[in-house]
C-alpha cells in the first residue's frame, strides 16, 4: 500500500470513529478532576489518561508552574543552541540524579529521537528496529536513513528473528542499533529483556536504543521506569523517555552513560540546537516532579496504582475476558479483533458513562484492535470494578453479535507477541460459554441446504421468518454451468469453462507460485434465488504486486536469488487469471446480509488456509455503499489501475471510425492500414490450426518479454501449460500475428505478437498478451493487437470488448471508456506493509539496500 492510500485508510477508519462519537472530542470547558471529563453535558468516568500517577493536580507540580511563570514569564524563546531558560540545568540534575545517568531534556520524545539517531546512526551503522515500536522512532529512523544508515525492521511477533539480522550487520557496520519500545503503548507488553541481553552478547558493536515513555514514574527507585528497573543501565544503551505520561509535564529526556555522548548529542542534535526549547511553566513542572520522585512519596503513589492494576487483572481473569497479556503495567489491552467490534463496545460504554480508547488500525494491525484501558491512580477501586463489570457485559454481547469466538480471538492474536508472551490455547470458559449462550440466543436452529453440498452450510437470520442459505463448493464442477455463466459468466474471464480450465492448470501442481486451491460461494434466500456468488482462489502473490514499478524493480532483484522474497498466501475474490468485477450481488433483495454470509465464508477460508492477506479486487471505485460494507467488514479500500472497456454499437468498420473523434479516428484508420501486412490466425476448439507445442513455447517467450516488463501489476509468471490450455478450452483462444517478410518481418515467419481471448454470451476480452520488442515502436506490433482484439470482436458479433489494464493511452485511442475500479485488503498483520514501505523510501532515495537474509520476511505456509 503506497502512502497516500494508508492516508485514505486512516481516514475512513477515523471517520467512522467519528460518526460513533468516540474520537476527536472536545469535552465540556469544565474543571477536570484526572478522573472524569464532561461532554455535551455527560460525566464520562475516563481511562483514555496516560498520566498513569494521576500528579496533573498534585499541588507541588501546581505550584512549581505558577512559581516558574512568575519568575521567568510565560516562554524562554530562544534556542538551547544560544541560550537555555534558567530552569534547566536544575532540571537536568534532577533527573540525572533519579534515572542513574546523563540526563538531556528535549522540548519533546519525537525530537529527542530525531538528535539522538540523527547523530548517533550515521551512514556507517545501521538499525534494526522493532516494527510495533513507537511511530515517532520510526519517524527518527527514517530520517537517519536520508543520511545513509542501513535501516531493517522486524516483525514484532518474532523478535528473536532480530538477532539473525543484528549478527550479520554486526560484521559490516560500525554500530548496530537496537531499537525497541521498553513498554509498548498499545498492548501493553514489556520488552523481553532476555533477548536485548542476548542482542548484546553478539558483539561488541551493538547497542540498544530504548524508548521508554510509557514506563516512567510508576515502577522502581525514584519511579526510574519499568525498562531500568528490569534490565539496568550501561554505556552501551541510550534511553529515551517522555514527562508528559505519568510524570505529568510536558517535554522528555535522553538519558546517556557518559557525558561524552551526552555533549555530543547537544551539540549535534539538530532538534536540538534548532527548535524551540521546553516552557518555563512545563520546566518549573518537571523540576517539581522530578523532586516528588525523589522522595518517599513516589512509592506510595506507585502502590496505589499497582493495587488497581491487581484489582484489575484479577477481575478481568474472574469475567474471563479476553486480555491479551497480564504483567504489572497500567496499560490492559482487551481484543476485539475489527474497528467495528471496538467502536461498538465503546460507543456501550460511554452511553453507560465510562469512556474507554479503541485501538484499531493504524496504531494496531486491521483485524487485532481491542480496548485500550489506562489506569491512574486517580481511579478508585470502585472505578475499576465498574469498568470491569461492565466490559464484561459488552464484550460478550458484541463478540455474540458478530460471530467472533474465544478461538478466533486467539488464533488472531497468536502471533502478535514476542517469544513467550505470544498468545495461544483456548478461551476462559465462562466467556466462551456466555458467547456461545448469546449466540444460540439469536439465530434458529439451522435447517438442511436446499440441495448438498460438499461444504456445510452457514445460516443467519436476516429477518423475521427470513433466512439466507450459504452453499460452498471447491469446484466449478459442482454447480450448474447456466446458472454460474448467467451471473458471471460474462465478467471477469471466470466463465464455467474458463474456471474448469484453471483448475486443471493450477490444481495440486510442483510449483507453490502455480498450486490454488479453489472455492465457489453461493448465498440463496429461501426461494433458492442467489442473492451473492462468487468465485475465491487461495494462492502465493508477491506483495509488491500493486505498488509502483520501481519499488518492484528492487525486489524483483532480490528474487533472482530468493524466488518467494516478500511473498504471501493471498485469498483473492477471482482468480489470477482474470480481470473484473467477481463478485454477483443482486441488490434488489437483502444483499448487505448476503454479503455478509459470502464474507463470512471468505474469512473461514482465509484462516483455514492460513493465508495472511484477503484481497477483494477489480470492484467498482465509485459505490459509497459498498465502501462502507467493506471498511465494516475490516477491508481497507485500495486504488486499483484502470479498466477499460469497448461498447460495439456498429456494423462495420466505417461506421465505428464514425462513432470516433478525428484524433482518434485517424489512429484506428491507421491501424487499419498497418493491418494488411499483418496475417491473423486465431487457435482453438474448432477453429484453426492446433498449434505444436513448439509454437506455443514461442508464444509463452514472447509472454514473459511483457510480463518482466509488467511491473505495475507484478505477478510470477504463468506457465506454458496455460497456454496449452486455453488452446484446449472453447472459453479461450489464442490469437496470433504474423507481419509479412516483405514488410520487415520475420524471415521464418513465427509470430511478432499474439493475445489470448476469452468469448462468452457476447462479451470479449483479452486477458494476457506477447510481443516480440524488435517488432514494437517501428512496425506497431502491441498496437496492431488491440486493433485485433476489437476486429475479432465484431467479427463474433460481441457487445462489449474487454480491453484489460495499463497502457491507458494506447486504449483510450481506440474509444474506451475507463472504469474505475479498487481493491478492498486485509492483512493478518501489517509487517510486510511496513518492510514495502522501508524499500519504498529506499528506491525513493534513489539506491535500495534489500536485505542480504531472509529473516524478516513473512513468507506463505
Amino acid at each position: 500500500m503506497e502512502a497516500s492510500e494508508r492516508s485514505a485508510t486512516v481516514d475512513s477508519i477515523h471517520q467512522e470513529a467519528i460518526q460513533h462519537g468516540i474520537y476527536f472530542l472536545n469535552p465540556d470547558d469544565q474543571a477536570l478532576n484526572g478522573r472524569t471529563f464532561n461532554l455535551n453535558g455527560q460525566e464520562l468516568l475516563s481511562f483514555a489518561s496516560c498520566s498513569y500517577l494521576g500528579l496533573e493536580h498534585h499541588p507541588q507540580l501546581v505550584e512549581g508552574v505558577i512559581r516558574a511563570v512568575r519568575r521567568y514569564g510565560t516562554q524562554f524563546s530562544a534556542t538551547r543552541g544560544f541560550v537555555s531558560a534558567p530552569p534547566y540545568p536544575e532540571l537536568e540534575a534532577l533527573i540525572s540524579e533519579m534515572l542513574g545517568g546523563h540526563a538531556l531534556v528535549c522540548s519533546s520524545t519525537s525530537l529527542g529521537h530525531q538528535s539522538a539517531l540523527g547523530v548517533l546512526a550515521t551512514e556507517k551503522d545501521a538499525i534494526v528496529l522493532d516494527h510495533q515500536a513507537h511511530y515517532s522512532i520510526q519517524q527518527a529512523a527514517q530520517l537517519s536513513r536520508t543520511s545513509g544508515c542501513q535501516v531493517e525492521i522486524v516483525k514484532h511477533g518474532e523478535l528473536e528473528r532480530a538477532l539473525e539480522v543484528i549478527q550479520r550487520l554486526a560484521a559490516v557496520r560500525k554500530t548496530v542499533w537496537f531499537a525497541v519500545d521498553g513498554v509498548y503503548s498499545m498492548y501493553g507488553d514489556l520488552v523481553p529483556v532476555e533477548l536485548l541481553r542476548e542482542a548484546l552478547k553478539i558483539a561488541p558493536n551493538v547497542r540498544l536504543y530504548v524508548d521508554d515513555a510509557h514506563g516512567l514514574s510508576w515502577v522502581g527507585k525514584h519511579g526510574r521506569g519499568s525498562f531500568l528497573t528490569r534490565f539496568g543501565f550501561n554505556e552501551r544503551i541510550v534511553l529515551a523517555t517522555s514527562f508528559a505520561k505519568a510524570f505529568a509535564a510536558g517535554g522528555a529526556c535522553l538519558l546517556f552513560a557518559n557525558d561524552k555522548e551526552r555533549q555530543f548529542v547537544r551539540k549535534t542534535g539538530g532538534p536540538l540546537f534548532f527548535s524551540g526549547p521546553m516552557q518555563p511553566p512545563m520546566l518549573g513542572a518537571a523540576i517539581a516532579s522530578a523532586k516528588l520522585h525523589l522522595s518517599p512519596e513516589i512509592y506510595e503513589l506507585q502502590e496505589v496504582l499497582q493495587e488497581r492494576v491487581r484489582l484489575a487483572n484479577r477481575l478481568i481473569q474472574e469475567a474471563g475476558l479476553p486480555l491479551l497479556v497480564e504483567n504489572e503495567t497500567p496499560i490492559l489491552f482487551l481484543r476485539l479483533g475489527l474497528p467495528r467490534l471496538a467502536f461498538k463496545v465503546a460507543r456501550r460504554m460511554m452511553d453507560e458513562g465510562i469512556y474507554v480508547t479503541p485501538s484499531v488500525y493504524p496504531t494496531v494491525p486491521m483485524r487485532r484492535g481491542g480496548i485500550r484501558l489506562s489506569l491512574t491512580a486517580n481511579h478508585t477501586a470502585e472505578d475499576v470494578t465498574r469498568v470491569i463489570h461492565r466490559l464484561a457485559k459488552h464484550i460478550p454481547t458484541v463478540l455474540a453479535e458478530e460471530g467472533w469466538s474465544m478461538d478466533n480471538l486467539d488464533e488472531e492474536f497468536r502471533h502478535a507477541l514476542p517469544g513467550k508472551a505470544r498468545v495461544g490455547g483456548r478461551g476462559r470458559p465462562p466467556l466462551q460459554e456466555l458467547i456461545q449462550r448469546l449466540i444460540a440466543e439469536q439465530q434458529p436452529e439451522p435447517v438442511e441446504a436446499t440441495f448438498a453440498a460438499p461444504l456445510p452450510a452457514v445460516r443467519r437470520p436476516l429477518e423475521p421468518a427470513t433466512e439466507l442459505v450459504v452453499e460452498r463448493y471447491r469446484s466449478i464442477w459442482q454447480i450448474d454451468k447456466a446458472l454460474w455463466n448467467s451471473m458471471l459468466g460474462t465478467v471477469g474471464f471466470i466463465s464455467w469453462d474458463s474456471l474448469m480450465m484453471q483448475e486443471q492448470v493450477f490444481t495440486d501442481t510442483a510449483e507453490r507460485e502455480h498450486s490454488w486451491e479453489f472455492l465457489y460461494v453461493l448465498v440463496r434466500d429461501p426461494s433458492g434465488r442467489v442473492l451473492a456468488a462468487a468465485p475465491f482462489t487461495v494462492a502465493l502473490c508477491k506483495d509488491d504486486m500493486l505498488m509502483r514499478e520501481e519499488v518492484s524493480q528492487a525486489v524483483e532483484e532480490r528474487r533472482k536469488s530468493d524466488p518467494y522474497f516478500l511473498s504471501s498466501r493471498v485469498l483473492l475474490l477471482g482468480t489470477l487469471v482474470s480481470e473484473g468485477n467477481h463478485l454477483y450481488l443482486d441488490r434488489s433483495g437483502p444483499w448487505r446480509a448476503a454479503l455478509s454470509l459470502l464474507m463470512e465464508a471468505a474469512r473461514e477460508e482465509f484462516d483455514r488456509a492460513g493465508c495472511a492477506v484477503m484481497t477483494l479486487r477489480d470492484l467498482s471505485a465509485e459505490d459509497p455503499e459498498m465502501d462502507q460494507e467493506m471498511l465494516h467488514h475490516g477491508l481497507v479500500k485500495v486504488p486499483m489501475l484502470d479498466s477499460h472497456l469497448l461498447n460495439i454499437s456498429w456494423w462495420n468498420e466505417e461506421e465505428y471510425l464514425s462513432k470516433l473523434t478525428r484524433r482518434k479516428r485517424e489512429h484506428v484508420r491507421e491501424r487499419i492500414e498497418q493491418s494488411r501486412f499483418y496475417e491473423r490466425r486465431v487457435h482453438g476448439v474448432g477453429v484453426g490450426e492446433a498449434l505444436t507445442l513448439e509454437e506455443l513455447e514461442y508464444l509463452h517467450s514472447l509472454y514473459l518479454n511483457v510480463a518482466k516488463k509488467a511491473l505495475r501489476f507484478n505477478i510470477y509468471d504463468l506457465p506454458l501449460r496455460l497456454l496449452a490450455a486455453m488452446h484446449e478450452t472453447p472459453a479461450w483462444e489464442l490469437v496470433t500475428l504474423r507481419l509479412d517478410p516483405a514488410h520487415g518481418g520475420p524471415a521464418d515467419g513465427r509470430p511478432v505478437a499474439f493475445y489470448a481471448g476469452h468469448k462468452q454470451g457476447g462479451h470479449y476480452g483479452a486477458f494476457l498478451c506477447g510481443v516480440d520488442y524488435d517488432y514494437v515502436y517501428q512496425h506497431g506490433a502491441y498496437r496492431q493487437v488491440l486493433f485485433q482484439i476489437v476486429r475479432r470482436a465484431m467479427e463474433l458479433g460481441m457487445k462489449t470488448v474487454h480491453m484489460g489494464m495499463t497502457a491507458n493511452l494506447e486504449k483510450l485511442r481506440f474509444g474506451t471508456a475507463v472504469q474505475r475500479t479498487c481493491i478492498y485488503m486485509q492483512a493478518r498483520d501489517h509487517f510486510g506493509g511496513a518492510l514495502l514501505r522501508e524499500i519504498a523510501a529506499e528506491a525513493s532515495l534513489g539506491g535500495v539496500k534489500v536485505p542480504t537474509e531472509s529473516p524478516l520476511i513473512v513468507r506463505s505456509a
